[in-house]
């Protein structure tokens, strides 16, 4: 059960600030107001606060009280069995912005549209529904009662859904005609394939062995390129020939024994510098030796420092020491000088072997033995070269008709290979399509089935039937009750049509040959069963019904018929909107409109 409750809202239509209405008050309730007051507005206000539009498709910009222009708010308190709701619409210079609250429970979206999504998921209505349970007025009905008997049966399927069994059967049509395509295109490929493998039938599936390249051998090629470059520069090479003779002849002459380093020469180059020094402080004790003998001398008997008497025999001692450390260092002095002179010797020696080393090995580098001893003849170079031409011309010619043929080898075991790969795959793929393609034949025989099941005399005619036996039933109780059982109405589906006939105590009348007041007892009976049939039909009961300008088409007995049908109707509270009618003993609600401001009185 959706059970509305409060609705306040600012500046909508023509109303000012600061407006609510209690939805769940009274049973029925008198909404009276002039035309232009705004009574019907209030209706369209409650579309607009839950599902951001309305039934006259009224723009936002004209929705918003153009003497404020300054937007408009709109908040609804309902509830859905025991959870309570709060909507809070605010739209100001284009923009909105819609809070959703569950007990007390901020539930909003980020976005304005996903918010309004929530709220129709809560309420389990669609708009379309939800309008035509809450307002209903006259000339719906009236374009039922008195349309084409086609356009009838059409108002019937929009209003009670039946034309979703329609748009099943628009998708069915749809979907069986790409199926069907489908099946064309799989038949299609099928045919392909067929007629591919019929076409690349092979009378042979052997596969020919590659045949084994003949070889040219490197050196065979080495030795042509060296014979033309001979031939090429035969008196260059000759020249060469004979200086690498030349060369060989004095390297012939030369034995390595020649400068080969033995005994004190393996020791190589040695230094005499320490014997140098020692040579020359010998030298020295000599020379100073040969002063001291001398001062000694020249001494006669009287130290010339001290002026002491020396005796003869200290002097003589004296030049004796000195003498004596002269004679030894001139032996050392000779002995000195002929260890230098040796090895001075050797080292020129093993200087001398080591240049001619050199020599023998710069010699040695200069022959090239790759070089024949005698010069080369001309024509035997031409007459060999010749020959290995001939010999690699044969083997070139050879091996390209090989390549060829293992060239036509090759194609012909590829084709054989891709042919008897590529009639595998497709043997796979026309077994896979004719599978599809049974499968799919099924779907489109499946299709065909619910095509006419969801036609115009399939399950929608079935579904009217049903819907319109039980609108029937509903109509005449109400009208038994509005015109003491005076009239009966009958509805007769006949394939696109939907028959109408009105009984006047048993007699079969002409609708439009009722008068106003017994025509509006019709209508009415007819407008309460409409929204009787779809509160059922759409497994959700709302609380609040309006009748718009209903009550103007009836004399003073169908008002109080009226009245007390709709007294006996259980949770619902219906809303009269009326010019000026009131009953004394309903409740009212008076829309008063001042200054361009509409507010309600109540």
């Amino acid at each position: 059960m959706i059970t509305l409750k409060k609705l306040q809202w600012d500046n909508c239509f023509s109303y000012g600030s600061n407006n609510s209405i209690d939805l769940n008050d009274t049973t029925l309730t008198q909404l009276v107001g002039k035309n232009g007051a705004g009574k019907s507005s209030i209706p369209l206000i409650l579309e607009e606060v839950l599902f951001n539009k309305n039934s006259k498709g009224i723009k936002k910009a004209d929705i918003q009280n153009r003497e404020y222009n300054k937007g408009y708010n709109i908040t609804l308190d309902f509830s859905v069995e025991d959870n309570k709701y709060r909507v809070e619409v605010k739209r100001s210079r284009g923009t909105i912005k819609v809070k959703l609250f569950e007990n007390n429970l901020d539930i909003s979206s980020h976005t304005a549209t996903n918010t309004y999504k929530t709220v129709e998921e809560i309420l389990g209505l669609d708009f379309k529904t939800f309008s035509q349970l809450v307002y209903q007025n006259t000339t719906a009905s009236l374009q039922f009662l008195t349309a084409t008997d086609a356009n009838r049966k059409k108002f019937l399927v929009d209003l009670f859904g039946v034309d979703e069994y329609t748009k099943f059967y628009e998708t069915f049509r749809t979907v069986a005609k790409t199926v069907s395509v489908k099946i064309n295109e799989i038949q299609g490929r099928c045919s392909t394939i067929e007629k591919w493998l019929e076409d690349n039938i092979l009378e042979t599936t052997n596969i020919l062995p590659e045949l084994n390249l003949p070889k040219i051998s490197e050196e065979d090629e080495k030795e042509l390129r060296s014979l033309q470059l001979d031939f090429e520069n035969i008196s260059q090479k000759n020249k060469k020939i004979r200086e690498n003779n030349v060369y060989k002849k004095l390297l012939a002459d030369i034995s390595p024994n020649d400068f080969t380093l033995k005994g004190e020469e393996e020791k190589g180059i040695r230094s005499y510098d320490d014997l140098q020094s020692e040579l020359g402080a010998n030298q020295r004790i000599i020379k100073d030796s040969a002063k001291e003998i001398a001062h000694l001398s020249s001494l006669k008997g009287e130290c010339p420092t001290c002026h002491q008497q020396v005796k003869d025999t200290v002097i003589q001692n004296l030049k004796s020491l000195s003498v004596l450390k002269s004679r030894e260092a001139e032996s050392d002095v000779r002995s000195l000088e002929q260890k230098i002179e040796q090895i001075k010797m050797i080292n020129s020696i093993v200087t001398s072997k080591r240049k001619m080393q050199r020599d023998f090995e710069d010699l040695y580098g200069r022959v090239d033995k790759t070089l024949p001893t005698e010069p080369l003849d001309a024509n035997e170079l031409e007459s060999n070269i010749n020959s290995l031409r001939s010999k690699l011309n044969t083997i070139s010619k050879k091996l390209k008709e090989t390549i060829d043929e293992n060239s036509k080898r090759q194609r012909h075991n590829t084709r054989i290979q891709v042919i008897l790969e590529q009639t595998d795959e497709f043997k796979r793929q026309l077994e896979e399509l004719e599978k599809d393609l049974s499968e799919q034949e099924k779907v489109n025989t499946n299709l065909e089935i619910l095509k006419r099941a969801f036609s115009t005399n399939g399950l929608v005619a079935y579904k009217l039937e049903n819907l319109v036996k039980e609108f029937e039933d509903l109509t005449n109780e109400y009208l038994a009750e509005l015109s003491d059982g005076r009239f009966n109405i009958n509805f007769v589906v006949e394939n696109d049509k939907l028959n109408v006939n009105l009984s006047d105590n048993g007699a079969i009348v002409d609708i439009l040959a009722l008068s106003s007041g017994e025509l509006a007892r019709v209508n009415t009976a007819t407008l309460i069963s409409i929204r009787k049939l779809m509160s059922s039909i759409s497994k959700s009961r709302i609380n609040v019904l309006f009748l718009d300008e209903v009550i103007n088409v009836l004399d003073d007995l169908g008002r109080e018929k009226m009245v007390e049908v709709l007294l006996e109707e259980e949770g619902l509270n219906t809303y009269i909107v009326s010019h000026g009618w009131t009953h004394p003993l309903l409740e009212k609600i008076e829309v008063v409109k001042e200054k361009d401001i509409s507010r309600l009185e109540i």
